[in-house]
Formats: structure tokens, sequence, C-alpha cells
């Protein structure tokens, strides 16, 4: 007959600590238990405290259950069984024998990753451990101690708004900074300035730790996508009962991140150009861009995620939310009538399904860009490998999880006519994508005169008078500024009393051979003065600025009687308003969608008068190799992305010339002149969905090339 073998309940470990902690959601007290190897906190409830403070190792269940009944406290062996395993899975026990250490080297591997999954998860987001802070935090502090004072606060922040003015002030050559170093050195930098930043920011974290008592298990390098950066252990804040303690210390590199953008703010509006304010200029933008869009998100496990985490008062928020919003998407889509995954009023129920969604929604594109990020990050073997990853198993892995459940739980759906209704909506957008119509095409363009001519002053003249300002019609021939040489007229005065004592000489009788061979060089002097005459008189002629064709004065400079100009110098611009069309330029993209004769409408974007109705007149059959108008381009506002190379805007991705004739012409077509816009063009019927098709499979046979 085989012996049974009574189970004894483990031992605690003697390591362990008992401290009080913060209270549940519902306000009853819990204390937490501390690992302090592994520095690790398990929360526990008041019954649970009860089976800790009378834990008996060595005994049974059963017996364990009778000497709590005898202490009058109430509990089933199932539940003294349950703890004991929650106590063994978390290693919080003594293996005193063989079957112990057996059952805790079973765990141990069979918990181990294989190499794939560990490269798979990790190669994302690795820490490597470096330093214990503490010692160094104990001498630093006190040096420190006077950044926590509330006058530095409000100093920074001052600072911080002062500079946000003067940023506003110059927000023109603010946001022209910003794109001059999108470059590979100005990524450097950016690259050079996070790792800085980021430093700044783990030690605030570390710095109010310490100030609030806590323990700073460990400092060291976080490598994020293959960048590296510093880590803070912080996990001593969970023994904190304070909420606002633990905020203090989550916000704390936020608010460190945050106060050196406030301050470089401030020094980039007060500083000259130079290394010095380039510096801030990147310290600023880096700070507010990683404070704003991945510190401060809720959506991600950083700092703005515990912050909302405590705030809320819900413990495991992601993935209780999660659950929730699993169940609320099965309901609504399909009908199936679930229980709630866990009890909880409606309004926090509410709030948790619409985080779980948000989530969703943000990490999709997250994710989405870290495929993108770690493609063009390595090289292009192992850039593509890492990009199908990324998709299939963050986005492409969860998103069949879910089909999965709900092709096992077909059999609970319920087809409501409101439900039907609802579906027909994704079906009709379905339809019209796959449908040919119509597509509107945007091209930017510039309103430009085919028929125009710049006048320049011939030479360094001054202005007698000025007869046509911009806007003013004027004929062929028509004077419209009149200018003086002194110099010029000086010259024509000399030039005239030599011809006239020139000629005086020839009035007279040759009495000699000499004299008669005088006359003779006399006569070729007289005919060369004559002709510089009349190259002074036409000189002067030119000093007249008359209108080289009948049309309209468009720009001019401000020029007063009595008034200086210089050779070569620009004095107005005549247009032939009767001749004006629009030069835009269409992407790859949509070149194809563009035939000729397709009409349109051109919108400036001055926003003053009303559309241009256009016909499309011709397409290039090649692409630009630079962009003539600076307006278009993403330096001024445009809407084409360029660099600058060698004082020429090089567009980054293929852009072909198009010409349109307007249709409809104003009766002020002067002041449309180099006027910029936006077109938008009638293009062929097409398939918005094949389209997409079509870019995608461009793209994919445009990088797979090696």
């Amino acid at each position: 007959m085989a012996r049974v073998v009574e189970v004894r309940l483990p031992a605690l470990r003697q390591d362990l600590k008992l401290l009080p902690g913060p209270h549940d959601e519902d306000g009853a007290p819990r204390w937490l238990l501390h690992d302090g190897v592994r520095n690790r906190y398990f929360t526990l409830a008041e019954s649970a405290l009860d089976l800790i403070k009378h834990w008996q190792g060595g005994i049974s269940a059963e017996a364990m259950s009778v000497h709590l009944t005898d202490l009058g406290l109430e509990y089933e062996t199932g539940e003294i069984q349950a703890f004991s395993d929650f106590l063994i899975v978390n290693n919080l026990v003594v293996a005193r024998s063989e079957s112990a250490s057996n059952y805790f080297s079973t765990q141990k591997r069979d918990n181990q990753k294989s190499i794939w999954n560990k490269l798979l998860h990790n190669y994302l987001f690795v820490r490597i451990p470096l330093i214990r802070p503490d010692p160094l935090l104990a001498k630093i502090a006190p040096r420190l101690s006077w950044l926590f004072n509330r006058s530095v606060h409000w100093t920074i922040v001052l600072m911080g708004l002062l500079g946000a003015l003067l940023v506003l002030r110059q927000w023109d050559n603010f946001a022209s900074t910003f794109l001059y170093f999108f470059s590979f050195e100005g990524m450097l930098l950016y690259g050079f300035t996070l790792v800085l930043v980021k430093s700044a920011h783990e030690l605030g974290h570390a710095l109010v730790s310490y100030r609030l008592g806590c323990r700073v298990a460990s400092m060291g390098v976080a490598f994020l996508v293959m960048f590296p950066v510093l880590y803070t252990d912080t996990t001593d804040a969970w023994k904190l009962r304070s909420k606002r303690d633990r905020l203090r210390i989550v916000t704390a590199g936020v608010r460190t991140e945050l106060y050196l953008a406030l301050i470089a703010t401030f020094l980039w509006g007060v500083l000259p150009d130079g290394a010095l304010r380039s510096a801030v200029f990147f310290v600023a933008t880096t700070s507010w861009v990683t404070s704003l869009l991945v510190n401060i998100s809720p959506f991600l496990r950083f700092d703005g995620y515990y912050a909302f985490s405590d705030i809320v008062g819900i413990e495991n928020l992601q993935q209780r939310s999660f659950a929730l919003g699993r169940w609320s998407l099965r309901q609504w889509i399909w009908g199936i009538k679930d229980p709630l995954p866990e009890p909880l009023p409606k309004p926090r129920a509410r709030l948790m399904i619409v985080y779980a969604w948000c989530t969703w929604i943000y990490r999709f594109f997250l994710f989405l860009g870290i495929a993108l990020l770690v493609y063009h990050f390595f090289f292009k073997m192992l850039g593509i490998l890492l990009f199908v990853v990324e998709i299939l198993w963050f986005i492409v892995m969860p998103i069949f999880k879910e089909l999965k459940v709900w092709q096992e739980r077909r059999n609970d759906f319920r087809f409501t006519p409101l439900r039907l209704l609802w579906w027909s909506l994704p079906i009709t957008v379905l339809i019209l994508a796959i449908l040919p119509l119509p597509m509107a095409v945007s091209v930017p363009g510039v309103i430009k005169a085919e028929r125009s001519q710049y006048l320049f002053a011939t030479e360094p003249a001054q202005v007698v008078a000025r007869y046509a300002k911009p806007g003013d019609p004027v004929g062929a021939g028509d004077l419209l500024i009149s200018l003086t040489s002194p110099s010029l007229e000086n010259a024509i005065f000399q030039v005239k009393e030599e011809l006239h004592l020139a000629e005086l000489k020839l009035t007279r009788q040759a009495a000699s051979l000499e004299e008669k061979t005088s006359q003779a060089t006399n006569r070729e002097r007289i005919r060369q003065l004559k002709t510089q005459v009349a190259g002074l008189y036409s000189r002067q002629e030119l000093l007249e600025i008359r209108a080289p064709f009948s049309g309209v004065v468009s720009e001019s400079e401000r020029l007063g009687p009595g008034q200086w100009v210089g050779k070569d110098q620009l004095l107005l611009t005549l247009i032939d308003p009767e001749q004006l069309r629009i030069e835009g330029f269409v992407s790859e993209q949509n070149v194809n969608l563009l035939s000729a004769d397709s009409p349109g409408v051109f919108i400036g974007n001055s926003g003053e008068g009303a559309s241009l109705p256009v016909t499309l007149i011709q397409v290039d059959i090649s692409a630009v190799s630079s962009l003539p108008y600076p307006e278009l381009g993403s330096g001024a506002g445009g809407a084409i992305a360029v660099r600058q190379s060698d004082k020429r805007l090089i567009p980054e991705s293929a852009y072909y010339r198009v010409s349109f004739r307007i249709d409809d012409r104003p009766g002020s077509n002067h002041e449309l002149l180099r006027q910029p816009g936006m077109l938008v063009v009638e293009g062929k019927r097409q398939s918005w969905l094949w389209l997409q098709f079509q870019r995608l499979l461009a793209v994919a046979v445009r990088e797979s090339g090696f």
C-alpha cells in the first residue's frame, strides 16, 4: 500500500521586511513585503498580513488552519495553500529540501527565454547597471539642496515665460534654425544633447528619491533602440505612503527637463548668434520634445504613465485597462455579453476603456515609427529583418490574437439592427475606397508672368523724377524714371569743348605742307570726338528709364528726387498682366493622376481675393533638380521639403514641374505676380485603395535595391 506524503508549508526567508504601504483604491490599509535581495515589493492586503504574522513553516495547511482558528482567525485550507503557492512562485521561501530545490531549478529553467525571444524583446530596450549611487548622492545632495527652493522654481518659470515671449517675437528665426540643423551633423548633435538631457533627467529622479529617504538601488546605461541613455532604479519609492511624495519622485525627471528647457529657451532669446546660442538651442528643443512627447505621455511605461496611474489611483493600469478594452470591443462590435473582467464603478470603467483605446492607437503609430527607425538605423538586410519583426510581433500578432478569439466566439455573436447599421458604415467606406472616383490633387505653385522685364540703372546716377509706381499701367516707350549723372554730363561737356577747339583749328588756312598734314590729323580727331559725344549721349538717353512694352509696374524701389542709385541696381519690374500663368510642382506619387486640360483652382497663401480657375497645360517629363522658388520650400514654410546645397534648394523627393493657365483673369493681375499658393486639381478617376497599394509597391521596389 502506497504511503501518502503530506505536503508541508515552506518557511519564509528571514531577510524579508514587512513595511506599511499606501492604501488601496478603496481606502483599505495595505502592507508591503520587501525582498531586499531583488529590491522588489509585494503588496499585501490585511488578510494576507495575518497569514504572514502567524506563518509557520514545516506544518501542513490543515494544521495551519487549525492554528489560526485557535487565534480567532478563520482561513480555509485552500486559501492557505494559495498563499503558499504565491510565496513559492515569487521565491520568498527557503528551499530546505531536495524537492524544493528541484522546484526552484525547474522554475528558473522554465522562465528562461530563448535567445531569439531575448533578442526580440531586448533590442529595443536593454539595461546595464553600472553603479550604486547612494554614496555619491550623499556627497552632492547637500550641495544641490538650493535647487529645491521655491524661489529657484519661480525664477526659472519666470525666465521660461520671458524666453517664450522672445521666441515668439523671433519665431521665424527659431523655426529656420531647427530646419537648418535637420541634417546628419545636426542629428549627431541632437543625439549628444539627448544623452546630456536624459542624464540630468535621471539625476533628478535620484536626488529627489534620496531627499525623501529612499534608496537608489542602481544607476546605469539603458540602450533605447541601440541609443545609450542613463536610467535610475527608484523602486524604493514603493514604500512611501504619501501619494504626493511618490509623484514628486516620478515627475522629478520631467521637471528637470522642463527646467532645462525653460532656461535654455530664455538664453536662446538673449544670447547673440554663435556656438553658445546653438548649444542652448539644442538643449531647448531636445528638452521640450522629449518631455512633452515621450515622458509626459501616459501611454508608455515612462514617467507619465506612473504619474497618471498614481493620480487616478489604479494599479496595473495598462493590464487591467486592456482587459476592459477587449471586453468593450467584443461587446460593441459583436454583442458578446461577457461579465466585466472585474467589478468596478461605471465612471472608472469608462475611464479605463478610453485609456485602453487611446493607448492602442498611440502604440500603433509608435511601433510603426520604431519599425521605420530600426529599418533606417541598421544596414539594409538587418533593417528589413527588424522592420518585419517589429510589425509582426507588436502590431500584427496582437490583432491576430484578438481575431482568433473572435473566430472561437463566433457562436456568441448577436446581430441587431443597430449593430448592422454600425457595420454598414465601414463597409460603405471600404466600397468608396475601392471604387474609381475623381481624385483631388494638391499642387504647390506660384503665379508668374510669361512676359516680364527687370529694369536696372546702367551707371551710377541721381534720381530726377519718378513717373510710375507699383500698379500703374504704362504703354510702350513711356518714361518711368528719369536719372541724371553729373559725371556723365561733365564728360559730355569736356568732349564737346575739345570738339569745338578742334573745329576752330580746322577753319584755319593751311600755308605749308606741315600745316596741311596737321589738318588731316585734326579731321580724324574731330571724327573720333563726334563718335565719343554720340556714345555719351546714348548713355545719357539710357538714364531715361522707359517701358519696353505695354504692361503694369509690378515692383519698384522706393526712390525719390535726389536719391543716388548704383550701377546695375534694380529699379522696377514691368510685367504684362495679360500673359500670367501658374507654375506648380507635383509630387512623384501624384504625377500620374494629372493630364492635360485638367481643371482646378488656385488659392493664394495670403488668403486675400477669390480663388482663380485654372487649366493644366503642360507636365514636364523629368523631375526638377532644384526648386527655383524658395517660397515653396520648407525653409520658408512651404509644402515642399527641401535641403540646401551650394545655394540651391534640393527637393527631398521627386517633384515635376506643371504649368497652368488662368481661365478667369482678375482686374488687378499685377498684384498676383510671384504669389505662392496651392492648386487643387481634378485628377483622373482612381481607386484610393489601389493608389495606396501602388505607392506601397513603389516604395518596396525602391527600397529593394542593395
